[in-house]
This record gives structure tokens, sequence and C-alpha cells, in this order.
């Protein structure tokens, strides 16, 4: 395993894509790459010589820093999480390479192939040279690489894939990093260097060969890019330093409008999280006959990405669920027994977590099959509650994982684990702070539980209620957290903000639902700013 080259140890704690420049022209068949270009060529940007027979030491471009003279003084490490890879023939993607990399304080990994390019290998005007029997003849193409396999790799949050382009598409050395690699929970972001084509589909048709990771649309530059050019497109990333996120306390909370399995794959993977051991999936069955509880469809591929169990506690209210046989056939009915296991953690009784800092609560009951799970993710649909104001992650993680004994607890503030009637509005909304935190606390806070919540089909009602008021917010997206208290504000701030909101508003105003996040905030449970981060 090759070390990477070290420019300064940095820390991407969050990507927002703001606008990525998309890539203006449009590639034609005699477009090549002007990686493979002299300094002549690049001149004339006619496409007929974007590919010449300079080899990569005679490049004009400007020179490149040593990899291999700092790459033994300071190896990549846990505090690395942004990585340029890149493929260079002539000098100009190791140019921008290097840019990107001064710009984000980023390691670099060039990739070197097995089969060095000779000049004469890369005269594309040669219809006998290597680069034009291997663009005739892609079973011929070696994509393999001096080495594939990055120090460290794991640490990585984010990673800029460059290369120059060859007939329309990628250099095929980069194809075999790419197809070498997991990009699970990373964000991928391609660069090419050509004269005058765009970046065409290089980038999705290797997105199509890793098959993993959230891949953005990335950017085209020329040898004649200034470090400023490059300088100033990675500034409309985004890209956050972890210092940046400490300094200022914001957790970070990822969105997306894309209501679909594929933006609930994305915001989950933007996390970067990896569960570890037993999954469960902690989310609400709908209560019959006509709640609006989260499609089953929707969910079903990130259910089953992690091999997830989906779990639920009994009601403590009556209705449909209150018993587990009950409640098991209401999962069926609403579909959720298709596509995963469904568990009812309270089927046997409760477990006691203790809560700390709280001035309601001592204990919290939740179902005692809790225990049984080793990473919890929170998938919440948003929307108001008649007693909570609203419902989000903070509810499911209190009232959604407790016994029906904590239920009661949590509604009486303590009082009673019998019954859940007669307590006052300010205990029952810190309660459900506090057992909220009882279970963060227990999960590690972040280390064995994300959260991530739906803004769709937004009523005033809860999924627990079987006819709720019709929906009077249009679909909004899905937002990704580490922070319960900054994913519930973050859905509060983008609810409240969107047309048709006024009821919302009225309800949570009226139940004082916004006293749960001051509360919460208050304990530790987490932080109500935030730093939002689209990935649109």
């Amino acid at each position: 395993m090759r070390k990477v080259k070290k420019i300064k140890s940095f820390l991407i704690g969050a990507v927002m894509i703001l606008g990525l420049t998309a890539c203006g022209s449009q590639n034609t068949p005699e477009a090549q790459s002007n990686d493979l270009a002299s300094q002549t060529a690049e001149e004339d940007t006619t496409q007929a010589e974007e590919i010449t027979q300079i080899p990569e030491e005679d490049t004009t471009s400007e020179p490149a820093v040593d990899t291999e003279q700092q790459s033994d003084e300071e190896p990549a490490d846990e505090g690395s999480k942004v990585l340029v890879v890149y493929y260079s023939a002539s000098g100009n993607t190791e140019k921008i390479a290097n840019y990107i990399a001064a710009a984000t304080d980023a390691d670099m990994f060039k990739l070197e192939p097995a089969k060095p390019y000779s000049s004469a290998d890369l005269d594309w005007t040669d219809e006998n040279s290597r680069v034009v029997y291997e663009h005739d003849n892609p079973e011929a193409r070696d994509v393999a690489l001096v080495e594939t396999s990055v120090e460290d790799w794991e640490s990585y949050d984010t990673v800029f894939i460059g290369y120059p382009i060859w007939w329309h598409i990628a250099a095929w050395p980069v194809d075999g990093f790419v197809t070498a690699n997991d990009f699970t929970g990373k964000t991928v972001i391609p660069f090419c260097t050509s004269s005058s084509s765009g970046l065409g589909d290089s980038g999705s048709l290797l997105e199509e060969e890793a098959g993993t990771g959230n891949w953005l649309e990335g950017n085209r530059f020329s040898a004649r890019d200034s470090e400023a050019t490059v300088q100033e497109w990675v500034e409309s990333l985004g890209l956050q330093t972890a210092d940046a996120v400490q300094e200022t306390g914001k957790p970070s909370v990822y969105f997306t409008s894309d209501i679909s399995p594929d933006g609930l794959m994305a915001v989950y993977e933007a996390l970067n999280w990896e569960p570890t051991g037993k999954v469960a999936v902690k989310l609400s069955t709908g209560e019959p006959p006509a709640s609006n509880y989260l499609d089953p469809e929707l969910i079903k591929d990130l259910v089953q990405s992690v091999d997830g169990t989906i779990v639920e506690c009994n009601t403590a209210y009556g209705g449909s669920r209150t018993e587990t046989a009950m409640h098991m056939q209401v999962a069926e009915d609403h579909g959720f027994t298709d596509i995963a296991t469904v568990d009812i953690l309270d089927a046997d009784g409760s477990m006691e977590l203790p809560v700390t800092g709280g001035t309601r609560l001592t204990d919290n009951l939740v179902g005692s099959h809790f225990a049984d799970y080793d990473s919890y993710i929170v998938l919440s649909h948003f929307k108001g509650h008649a007693m909570a104001g609203f419902g989000g992650a903070i509810k499911n993680i209190s009232i959604g994982l407790g016994s029906k004994e904590g239920k009661c607890l949590i509604h009486t503030a303590g009082q009673s684990n019998s019954s859940p009637w007669g307590g006052d509005q300010t205990g029952f909304t810190e309660s459900m702070a506090e057992a909220g935190k009882s279970v963060s606390d227990y999960l590690g806070n972040g280390d064995r539980i994300i959260y991530i919540s739906v803004l769709n089909n937004i009523s005033i009602d809860c999924d627990c209620d079987g006819n709720p008021a019709e929906p009077d917010i249009h679909d909004i997206g899905i937002v990704a957290s580490l922070d319960p208290v900054a994913i519930d504000q973050a859905c509060i701030d983008l609810a409240f903000a969107a047309e048709g909101s006024e009821t919302l508003q009225d309800r949570v105003n009226s139940r004082d639902g916004l006293h749960t996040l001051e509360h919460a905030e208050q304990i530790g449970l987490g932080s109500r700013a935030y730093e939002l981060i689209k990935l649109d």
C-alpha cells in the first residue's frame, strides 16, 4: 500500500454543493485531452490538435510538488479527510490536482500505470500507436496500476478524481483505481483537463463503474487555467473544515430535495457513518386506516443496504398497535414486513436506561429488545403532533423507543408508569428531551446512532393518528445528521419557511413544541445551531 503525499491534515466535516459548474461544450469524435498536449497545441485550441506526442517529462506546465519527498516524512493519518487522486499523462492534470490540493489542504495520490505510456504510445496521430489501438479495441486497454490501495482510505470523506479526457471519456488508467476501491460514504468530485472538450459523461461513467459513493458533477479545466480559477471553483463547492465546525460548534445537517430511494441513500452516505453489528431502523409503522407513515418502497434500499431490522414499540393510548400481535399485523398490512424483519421492542417488557443531567426523569424505560442491536438508524417522518406540537428525531427516540411503561413516564414527567394521562405540557416536552438523551448517551452520542428525517406529506397530525388532517405543506426533502437536536431544528426551519406552513406553526407554538429543543440543548443532547449542507 503506497503512502499518499501529504500536503496538510485537513478535516472535511461537510460538503455543500451550491452550484457546481456544468461543462459547457460537448465532446466531438475528434476532441481529445490537453493533458497530452504541448504548449503549442494549447495556443491553438482546434480539436484535432488536442493530443500530441509530448511525453510527460516535456510538459511546459508548472512543476509539480515532489510526491516522494514528502510521503515518507508525513504519511496520511487519522486527521486526513480529503484526497486528490489523479492520473496525468503530460503534467497538465497534475498541475490542476496540485492547485486543488493546495486549496483544500488535501493529501494526494498519483496513479501510475503498471505499463507506463511512452511518448510514442501517446501519439494519437499514429494509427498504430498504443493509445489509438486501445481506443479502437477497448478490451485491450490495460488499466493495471502500480498501486490502487490508499493508506487510511477509510478516513477520507471527500475524494477528488482527476484525469485527461481521451476520446470523450476519462483516460482509462483511472478505471483501474475506480473499480478497485469502495467509495461508500464518500463524496466523489471528478475533474478533467482538456483544451476544448467538456467533462461530458466521463464522471457518470466512472460512477457506474464504482457503483458506490455520492458522485458530484465536477468540472473541466484547461492547462491555461490559473490557480485562482481553481481556487474559485473549490470555494464554490462550500468545503468546510472540521476546525471551522469545531469553532462554531455547529453540527452538519445534510439536505436533498430528492425524495426518492436515491435521495435517501445520498444523505445517508453523506454522513460517512458505518454501522457495526446488528442494525436497527427505528420508524413508525403508522396507525390505520389513513396515517402518513413512510412508504416502504422509499426506505427499502436503505434498510436492506445495512441488513437492518425495523423496530417499533407498542402504544400506550390504545388503537391498533397497543398489543404486539396487533402491531405486527399493522406492520404487515402497511408493507414493512415485505422489506425487512420487524421487531416490536417491548414485546417482552422494558429495560431501564439512566437519565443524566435531567430535571424530570431519573430513568427511562425502553423496549427490552433495545439492547439486542448495536447500531440504530432513526428514520423519522417529520410532521405535526397533537400533544408534542411536532414529531421528529427526538420524539422518535423518546416516545418512539419507550415501552408502554416508558411512554407513560414521559407523558407524566416521571409520575406514572401505568397511565399516560395527567401530566403538564412543560414536563412532557422536557421529559421527551431527557428520555432522548438517555438513548443517545447509551449509544455513544452519534457513534452508534444517526438520524434521517423525511419532510413529505406534512400534516399537523402525527403518524399515530389514523385519520390525520390533510397535509398543508408541499414535499420539501430529506435531511440527515448525527445530532438529533440539529436535525429537528433544521426540519422546523425548513417547514416553517415553506408555503402553507401557517397551520403547522400554530400547532407547534400552541403546544410549546420548541421547548423540547430548548431543553434538549440545555441538557446536552445536541445543538440547535447547525450547518445546512445541500447535496443537490
